[in-house]
């Protein structure tokens, strides 16, 4: 498990830097005849955040008081959100109490982790039979959450971020005098609202670039508003 968590990072580090990313990806020109209506009910699950730092080596190192932080801004954030959405919205057990998620929360959370870096990837590397329709699911394990909150859709959220060491920093500068800036930290993420009869993806929304911080709560905003950007419930997202 490990080393395909390794595997997935390295997906989703080589997507943005190498499409040098800045603003949200959309997929919901994909979508529009998918959008659930008012009337139906979205659990969001605890989203899956990760803070590093990333060290003068090239090593990125997990940080858990970050990573405790972004997560209470986080959840935050996504109710603010969807506060001003027009969507019936209901927010799983662990959102407000960690630990308390079913095995089966814990591993569909894995699984979109893994899915949503393949559908990053396949930005840069086109999947031949992907190339023309966006057909991806987490499966029938997702009908369990359904069951369990009586929900229609489920909301799910990655994010990774990662900050200079102070090393990292000096080295950046010393290459740069030299000619030849390396890389640095980048925020990279991505949404997913699934329907739950089904397992099926039915919106996506990609997020990668080189600026924003997770530790503060305004810049936090900003960056759950450009994951959710979009959604298909929000007035903003009237225009697929």
């Amino acid at each position: 498990m490990r080393s395909l968590k390794k595997i997935v990072a390295s997906i989703v580090v080589l997507v943005f830097v190498s499409a040098c990313a800045t603003q949200t990806l959309k997929q919901t020109d994909h979508l529009a005849a998918k959008r659930p209506n008012a009337g139906q009910r979205i659990v969001v699950l605890a989203p899956d955040v990760v803070l590093s730092e990333f060290t003068a080596g090239g090593l990125m190192v997990p940080n858990a008081e970050w990573t405790e932080k972004a997560q209470g801004l986080i959840k935050t954030e996504i109710q603010r959100v969807l506060a001003d959405s027009n969507a019936n919205v209901l927010y799983a057990s662990d959102l407000n109490e960690p630990g308390t998620e079913s095995e089966t929360e814990i591993q569909l959370v894995k699984l979109h982790e893994i899915v949503g870096a393949t559908i990053a990837g396949s930005q840069l590397a086109p999947i031949p039979t992907k190339k023309d329709v966006f057909d991806w699911s987490l499966g029938p394990d997702s009908g369990a959450l359904r069951d369990e909150y009586g929900a229609d859709y489920g909301l799910f959220l990655f994010v990774r971020d990662s900050y200079s060491t102070a090393g990292r920093v000096a080295l950046n500068v010393f290459m740069a005098i030299l000619g030849a800036p390396i890389q640095g930290g980048i925020q990279a993420g991505y949404a997913s609202l699934v329907d739950l009869s089904t397992g099926e993806i039915v919106w996506f929304n990609m997020l990668g670039r080189k600026s924003g911080d997770l530790r503060e709560a305004a810049p936090a905003a900003e960056t759950v508003d450009l994951l959710l950007a979009n959604f298909p419930t929000t007035p903003s997202g009237s225009d697929g």
